[in-house]
């Protein structure tokens, strides 16, 4: 029986249907509109625990199934910045980074600056709090912040008691007048037996950049400016009204390592400070937030406590010295557009909040701040995020010389501080 033409017609079309609906199936992957956003893979790299991102991506993909294809990579911090140049240049760019504030200046030009448009400047300044403006520049923003780890005062408790001090100082005024004066102990020979604070040398304290960093902040200065040509160093330009926050911070730093002080309590012949801390032969400790767990699992039996740093009695505006850190997408990565969507989602305020805290550092969102804590430790962390600063570091090795060879200049006698500070200032503007 032959068939009629409209039925050889009707039968094609429905063969054809057949046929597509086939290929519709085959090639259909599941895929949400999020899931083509991050792309085939999104590859992180930074310096900060594994384990913390990996948590925090964990409870993403309980929601979003989709953000399997993230991956983050830790990488040795002594090695980062060069494997990091090496790989864009030779096209194995990761797809974005995890920037600290302090390499912004030197990888900046590596980076893809988002414009006020995708960020707008009011938004951001609203959203995130003062310090985290470090990433935004004269023409775009750098990073995507979202954390930061701020300058804390560990103290020991027993030391401070046993001297008849019973609450560590707020103030350097209370500090110098009231703590060293009771809690230092030397001989006759001017040895020091028990130290109040391991300030005034370089390479015996662990983290003397930062303190001075923090110290110079608090004077007034901002000591790096970013202007239309180029980087300014304002390290030691006089204050409205004051006298030069350099030369005013960098004496007051170096006059606990002079023998002939009255505040002498530390001087280069002595460990390490941190291990000075942990023995309980040191009263206070300055330190990011983030050691304080490492404190307590290297000597459980340490009666310690944290609370933020001194300031100068009367001083407005509080300030302090922290890392802060954002997500950064490199200019080499092959997948900008699923890099940015991936750093949205990470730098949500509920997000990035347990990463950071994962992370032991402090939240940058404002709102999620805000909320407070009930941990007496991360209340403490909270507040010090509040008036935390970053500078524009131009290099963090080169930075890290000049500091230290100001400060061994003045203890050794070879400069004055003025001298010493004027220097130093010419040595960074080198450094641009």
């Amino acid at each position: 029986m032959s068939m009629r033409p409209f039925q050889i017609i009707l039968i094609g079309i429905f063969a054809f249907l057949a046929l597509a609906g086939f290929v519709v199936l085959t090639n259909y992957d599941g895929s949400s509109d999020e899931a083509k956003a991050y792309g085939s893979s999104v590859e992180i790299w930074g310096t900060l625990d594994r384990k913390a991102f990996a948590t925090t991506f964990d409870e993403i993909m309980k929601n979003n199934d989709a953000f399997h294809v993230v991956k983050y990579r830790q990488k040795d911090p002594r090695t980062f910045d060069s494997v990091l140049t090496t790989a864009i240049a030779e096209g194995r760019s990761p797809d974005l980074v995890v920037l600290e504030s302090g390499s912004l200046v030197e990888h900046r030009a590596k980076m893809l600056p988002l414009s006020y448009e995708t960020i707008p400047e009011r938004a951001f300044r609203d959203k995130y709090v003062d310090g985290a403006e470090i990433f935004m520049l004269s023409d775009a923003v750098y990073g995507l912040p979202f954390a930061v780890d701020p300058m804390v005062m560990y103290w020991n408790r027993d030391l401070l008691a046993s001297a008849g001090v019973a609450q560590p100082p707020s103030t350097w005024e209370e500090l110098t007048d009231v703590v060293v004066p009771r809690v230092t102990k030397t001989n006759s020979s001017l040895d020091i037996l028990q130290s109040t604070i391991a300030f005034g040398e370089y390479s015996n304290v662990k983290h003397a950049k930062d303190i001075l960093l923090m110290l110079l902040l608090q004077a007034g200065t901002t000591i790096v400016d970013e202007t239309k040509n180029g980087y300014k160093v304002t390290l030691n330009d006089k204050i409205e009204n004051g006298s030069p926050p350099g030369v005013a911070s960098i004496s007051f730093y170096t006059q606990f390592a002079l023998p002939t002080h009255s505040n002498y309590s530390w001087n280069r012949s002595m460990p390490e400070d941190h291990l000075q801390f942990l023995a309980g032969d040191l009263a206070l400790y300055f330190a990011p937030g983030s050691e304080y767990l490492d404190i307590e699992q290297e000597n459980p039996n340490l009666n310690f406590d944290v609370a933020t740093v001194p300031k100068s009695a009367g001083a407005k505006p509080l300030r302090n010295y922290g890392t802060f850190y954002a997500l950064a997408i490199p200019r080499g990565s092959d997948n900008q557009s699923g890099a940015f969507a991936v750093a949205s989602v990470l730098t949500q305020e509920s997000v990035s909040s347990r990463l950071a805290e994962s992370l032991h550092f402090a939240p940058v969102h404002r709102g999620e701040i805000a909320k407070g804590v009930g941990s007496p430790y991360r209340r403490i962390l909270y507040d010090s995020a509040l008036i935390s600063r970053g500078w524009l570091d131009p290099d963090e090795d080169g930075s890290d010389t000049v500091y230290e060879t100001l400060v061994r200049d003045i203890t050794s006698g070879r400069a004055r501080v003025s001298e010493a500070v004027y220097d130093a200032v010419g040595r960074l503007k080198l450094l641009f």
